[in-house]
């Protein structure tokens, strides 16, 4: 196979030679968000031949029966039991083009207690044909049964020196080649994110706002969440606040800072997961994690 995901030299030789003999019915990529999971099993299906016909505005016809894609995506939203229940269907059709019925599951640990009880039952019983990749940047979260099924992957973070040698063919200069790698340590899916969307002052704003809040009184955070929840998308912003505020907790930015790291950081990916999910009252969760920063 050629590759075109950056790094990853072991994984890609493991599934080299299991595509070549036999690949497991399951898989669990784990890894910290955007270090390119979700990339590299997109890769993968194109290795494979699978196609996702149903992206496209057209699908093709065999005496009048529409043809099924090999590839169904799931988890830009959380994923129910309506969803689980389309992927039994979907697996249960046979390959199209491909030699398997690929299903993705991002962020699968965000799956509904129903929805990962049915996910057991197919994991259990898996038609000859398909495959199936959960990807997740909290594997801890899903349930045992459920990881237990699964062949986990681990993705590491890219060497420094590798991130930057890689990210100073982006055009960018010294500084921000120099930020990034440190920033993102080693994720070069939030690494591209942040270039592409030139986000530097977009950080530095949210960086300062943690810093401001770390010495800020009580009432002052209660205004910031009251604030951070206003808008048409306000639970998506929060979430991609509180995303950067892990980032930097787990850089080397932020190691002068005088907190219990591990301790804030367990908070925000616990209250990053309540926004998620829109039956819990988000400006709740928002307060209680400011309050107990």
């Amino acid at each position: 196979m050629a590759w075109q995901t950056f790094g990853f030299e072991n994984i890609k030789q493991y599934f080299g030679k299991a595509a070549a003999d036999s690949l497991e019915h399951a898989y669990l990529f784990s890894g910290q968000e955007m270090i390119g999971k979700k990339t590299f099993a997109m890769e993968l299906v194109e290795h494979l031949g699978a196609q996702s016909l149903s992206q496209g505005s057209t699908f093709l016809k065999i005496q009048g029966r529409t043809l099924e894609p090999d590839l169904l995506v799931l988890g830009k939203e959380s994923v129910g039991i309506d969803e689980i229940r389309k992927l039994k269907n979907f697996l249960s059709l046979k390959p199209y083009a491909s030699k398997y019925k690929v299903a993705i599951i991002d962020n699968a640990h965000q799956m509904s207690a129903e929805a990962a009880n049915a996910m057991l039952k197919v994991l259990e019983e898996p038609p000859a044909h398909s495959l199936i990749i959960l990807i997740s940047a909290n594997p801890q979260a899903l349930l045992p049964t459920v990881y237990s099924r699964c062949v986990e992957i681990k993705f590491a973070p890219h060497p420094r020196d590798k991130l930057l040698k890689y990210l100073g063919k982006l055009g960018l200069s010294g500084t921000q080649t120099e930020f990034l790698a440190d920033f993102s340590n080693g994720r070069l899916g939030l690494a591209h994110r942040l270039k592409e969307n030139d986000s530097f002052k977009n950080i530095k704003k949210n960086l300062e706002d943690f810093n401001k809040l770390l010495k800020s009184n009580l009432n002052d955070r209660i205004k910031f969440a009251e604030k951070s929840l206003a808008g048409n998308d306000a639970p998506g912003q929060a979430i991609e606040l509180l995303l950067y505020w892990m980032f930097y907790l787990r850089s080397d930015f932020s190691k002068k800072l005088k907190i219990n790291r591990a301790r804030v950081l367990r908070n925000l990916l616990e209250t990053r997961q309540t926004l998620s999910h829109s039956q819990f009252n988000a400006r709740l969760a928002l307060e209680n994690l400011l309050i107990n920063l």
